[in-house]
């Protein structure tokens, strides 16, 4: 029988697709992104399981030293953050300032925490420095979150703390110039209404004039300190703004 003859390359003939080379690659992926996911709730579950601990943990503690062994059993937690606030607050009611500082000092120094966390801290830093009558440092330590302006919720409870300060030694003009700062802030904080109340008090109007609040001034020049006054007892924490 006579054989068909054709130029055409047989369907047979044609190679055959590696199909290892397509599918191989793509359950790799699947199995790295399904990995991700499981490993991601994981730690979600463990971190969850890891909060539970450390609230139980904390609401047992009382004293400084039994917040601090929380913060420490459980450093990566908010509740661990949360104990070391605890601590702090618990040694200055104490009034055993320099460890307050110490506390307070682990949590402004812990950068894998949130700003207001920071913030909140550096405000107990500053009080315990106005308590124990170092009010040059205080000023200094108000600054730190004053200065952060619209960035810090607190800035202008900062401010005022300092402008009190200046009250307290009678210094009018960096009183003023310290309310302008805060006045210039968010017009929604009762702070910044406290510190634009007080500065229309400091400011004389003339006849027909209305006070205009300030939108941004530059930031006053502290003179010469006088001598320290007596302690005060100044809020670790500030109101919610």
């Amino acid at each position: 029988m006579a054989t068909l003859q054709t130029d055409e390359a047989n369907i047979i003939d044609v190679e055959s697709i590696n199909w290892r080379a397509i599918v191989y690659p793509v359950l790799v992926v699947l199995i790295v992104v399904a990995g991700g996911f499981g490993y991601y709730y994981y730690q979600q579950n463990l971190q969850e399981q890891t909060e539970t601990q450390a609230r139980a943990a904390f609401i047992k503690a009382t004293t400084p030293e039994e917040f601090l062994k929380v913060a420490a059993d459980f450093p990566s937690s908010d509740q661990g953050t949360l104990a070391t606030l605890a601590a702090a607050d618990a040694s200055f009611a104490k009034r055993d300032f320099d460890g307050a500082i110490s506390a307070y000092s682990k949590v402004v120094n812990n950068t894998g925490i949130g700003a207001e966390w920071r913030d909140t801290a550096q405000l107990g830093i500053a009080s315990c420095d106005e308590a124990k009558g170092d009010a040059d440092k205080a000023i200094a330590d108000y600054l730190v979150v004053a200065r952060r302006g619209l960035q810090s919720p607190f800035a202008a409870y900062a401010y005022d703390c300092v402008a009190r300060i200046y009250d307290q030694r009678g210094d009018k003009n960096t009183e003023s110039a310290i309310l302008t700062q805060a006045a210039a802030l968010d017009p929604s904080s009762g702070f910044t209404r406290a510190a634009q109340d007080k500065l229309k008090e400091l400011t004389p109007q003339s006849p027909g004039m209305s006070f205009q609040v300030p939108s941004a001034v530059p930031a006053p020049q502290a003179p010469a300190p006088p001598a320290a006054p007596a302690p005060v007892t100044a809020p670790v924490k500030p109101p919610t703004p």
